[in-house]
This record gives structure tokens, C-alpha cells and sequence, in this order.
């Protein structure tokens, strides 16, 4: 006589297959690594969930620095508006939160050639 798997075990097996599934970034434009020709108008980012934007600035290698606003709610694809940027090299910083309460940073490099 074959056993069926009972209820619980289904709910725990479903509950533990998601666990270490935490929020990621699947593309960007500006992409890490990337050397741009002109200046971008504007930061794309794509998750693998709906995320919420908690922390996100952007970086120029001479010192100056920018406090992004990003949405308020979460959104799967986000974009932001870039102030005008100069030739030079660029460090994105960002703070996800998920929707199961974990928090992912982030972080893209990219430059715009003179």
C-alpha cells in the first residue's frame, strides 16, 4: 500500500523551496562595466520581484556625489532620471528591499568616455 504525502508536507516543501530566494538584479542600463559615448538621461533597473528602492546614489570618481529619488512603492523595473553627467567614471550604489523583508545590496560601475 503506497503512502500519500500529507498536507503539512506539501506546505513545508513549498515554504523551503522559496526560502533562499531573495530579490536580484537581472539587467541595467546603464549595464556593470559599461563604457558609454554620451551621457545617459535616465537608470533602468530590472529584478527578479518586484523590489523597493531604500538607498540609491550615484558616485563620480573625482568626488562628487548624487542622492538619487527612487519610487516610493515596488516596481519590477525601475526607472530614475540622471542629472547631467560628466566624461569620467561612475559608481552606483543601491538598497533593495523585497517583498520577503530582505534587504540586497547593489552596487554598477560605468563610464562615459570623453
Amino acid at each position: 500500500m503506497k503512502r500519500r504525502p500529507r498536507a503539512g508536507v506539501w506546505l513545508l516543501l513549498l515554504l523551503c523551496s522559496g526560502a533562499g530566494a531573495h530579490v536580484h538584479l537581472q539587467q541595467s542600463s546603464p549595464a556593470d562595466g559599461s563604457r558609454l559615448a554620451a551621457a545617459p538621461a535616465t537608470l533602468t533597473l530590472s529584478f527578479s520581484e518586484p523590489a523597493q528602492l531604500t538607498a540609491l546614489s550615484l558616485q563620480q570618481d573625482q568626488g562628487r556625489s548624487w542622492k538619487l529619488s527612487a519610487p516610493p512603492e515596488a516596481q519590477l523595473h525601475l526607472s530614475v532620471a540622471l542629472p547631467p553627467l560628466a566624461p569620467g567614471s561612475y559608481h552606483l550604489h543601491w538598497r533593495a528591499l523585497s517583498r520577503d523583508g530582505h534587504v540586497v545590496p547593489g552596487e554598477i560601475h560605468f563610464s562615459i568616455a570623453p
